[in-house]
């Protein structure tokens, strides 16, 4: 309604085409989980948001009921998560949490948040995942906040420096 005959078009791309796609020009911006500083040369990062890291588990699993998740009690479950080939910070990011704890590995790997939920909810396994999520999930999954919180997973938008159209601009403000 603010910029009548703005066209926007989205897609579903990796961080790694969509940082690609802003550096080739083939797209104006992208809203993304904050990439490391080393993959925005040329680029700028805004912090829109931030969300909870959280646990996700069937009704039915031990941790579904249990007083306290830690990431410690993760160390023995089947992770569901997603491919390293589409979605490489993602497995730097779970590193990072279990630091000093050993990394948990991936017992199956999704390539959509949906497909996420429904093995989770048919018991295959637990996932770490940012709040909002269960929006998507509802009744469906049994969502924990880890305690001790790690970082949150910040959200933002990202475009090339000195390439905003004002159209854009009025997008981020």
């Amino acid at each position: 309604e603010a910029n009548p005959g703005v066209r926007v078009i989205l897609h579903d791309f990796s961080t790694e085409e969509m940082l690609n796609g802003l550096r080739e020009g083939e797209v104006q911006m992208a809203l993304l989980k904050q990439p490391p500083e080393k993959s925005l040369r040329g680029l700028t990062f805004e912090e829109l948001d931030r969300f909870a890291v959280c646990v996700a588990t069937s009704p039915t699993h031990r941790l579904a009921r249990a007083r306290q998740v830690g990431l410690h009690h993760l160390a023995g479950e089947r992770l569901i998560g997603y491919p390293r080939a589409g979605y490489p910070e993602y497995h730097e990011w779970l590193a990072s949490l279990f630091v000093p704890l050993a990394s948990p590995a991936i017992a199956e790997e999704h390539e959509s948040s949906l497909s996420l939920i429904a093995a989770v909810e048919a018991g295959r396994g637990v996932a770490l995942i940012a709040q909002g999520l269960e929006s998507m999930a509802g009744s469906r999954l049994k969502i924990r906040a880890p305690n001790p919180a790690p970082a949150p997973v910040v959200v933002g938008v990202a475009y090339r420096k000195g390439k905003i159209s004002s159209a854009a601009e009025k997008f981020v403000a």
